[in-house]
């Protein structure tokens, strides 16, 4: 059998034009390569080289085997580099969980510059309810799930990723439009209309602890609707909704957006990423990484191999 790095001393001495110059270029001794370009004569039954005084050339036969033999060597090349890209998590593939608005906000940042700094890996997005994408990180199906709030769920790492602020959506002529920036207590007497879908039921949530007060509870209308088609019914009037800063890219004629504010700022809701600790894809280590950076975070420290043997037990 002809072995690779018996082809590189092909290719050398046929690049360099001489088996001397190829063996310094080589740093072996000249005549380890002649023996191996005889050997390999021997074995396919022709002569590759054309022997002469001042070098060697390489003879029809040789110039059609080394076309082969070039190509053979770039492609297993090629191939050593893919494997170390993707142990690394410069290469393969990464599969994003997330019911957030993809139109605007951090998540749609991160993953373009992610694709951006990574472009061999292959970035997929599944916009679904809290409950399947918990559902497919379980299975496997998912890598990562981005979802609001920083709820803890068993068998499950998570963090903190970033803030986006807490915006009003409300018809062009609705009078709170005339102004810059709402506090809470100008909602108090408002419609509201909300998703059934994530993240609605935690919208809603926020809406009861920040308006709710004995004797009032403010009227908040659950449809089983998109976000898009939420924005388009407040854009006919009566009704007003609560949207994170994502939804901006959300383009509906007649919807403002307006910022609510605090006595010590503009109400922002976070986001957080879970993943199983057993995931072993290279990729999702490199994009918490990323995300770390991006946003300042601490870094994520690197698995033990004792907690590594603690989650193939459980499993």
């Amino acid at each position: 059998m002809i072995e690779l790095r018996q082809l590189r001393y092909l290719i050398a001495a046929a690049e360099a034009g001489s088996f001397s110059r190829a063996a310094r270029l080589l740093n072996i001794k000249q005549a380890t390569l002649s023996r191996h370009v005889l050997e390999v004569e021997r074995r396919l039954g022709i002569v590759l080289f054309d022997r002469k005084t001042r070098g060697a050339t390489l003879t029809p036969n040789g110039r059609t085997y080394l076309e082969t033999a070039q190509r053979i060597v770039n492609e297993f090349e090629e191939l050593n580099d893919w494997v170390g890209a993707t142990k690394t998590g410069h290469a393969g593939r990464l599969a994003i969980g997330f019911y957030t608005s993809f139109s605007a906000g951090n998540l749609r940042a991160t993953v373009i510059e992610f694709g951006e700094r990574f472009p061999d890996v292959k970035v997929r997005g599944f916009e679904r309810g809290r409950d399947m994408l918990l559902a497919g990180i379980e299975n496997r199906l998912l890598d990562i799930a981005i979802m609001i709030g920083e709820a803890s769920y068993r068998g499950l790492m998570s963090r903190p990723f970033w803030s986006e602020r807490i915006l009003v959506a409300m018809p062009k002529g609705h009078p709170l439009a005339e102004r810059d920036r709402l506090h809470w207590t100008d909602l108090t007497g408002e419609r509201f209309l909300l998703t059934a879908r994530d993240p609605g039921p935690e919208t809603r949530n926020l809406l009861l602890g920040k308006l709710g007060m004995p004797g009032y509870a403010p009227e908040i209308d659950m449809e089983d609707v998109s976000r898009d088609t939420v924005l388009s019914v407040i854009a006919l009037g009566g009704r007003i909704s609560v949207v994170a800063e994502s939804a901006l890219g959300i383009q509906v004629p007649n919807v403002v957006f307006r910022e609510v504010h605090e006595t010590n700022g503009h109400i922002r809701i976070g986001y957080s990423g879970y993943w199983r600790e057993d995931n072993e894809n290279p990729v999702l280590r490199r994009f918490l990484d990323f995300v770390a950076v991006r946003y300042s975070l601490p870094p994520i420290p690197a698995r033990t191999p004792s907690a590594q043997q603690s989650g193939e037990e459980q499993s």
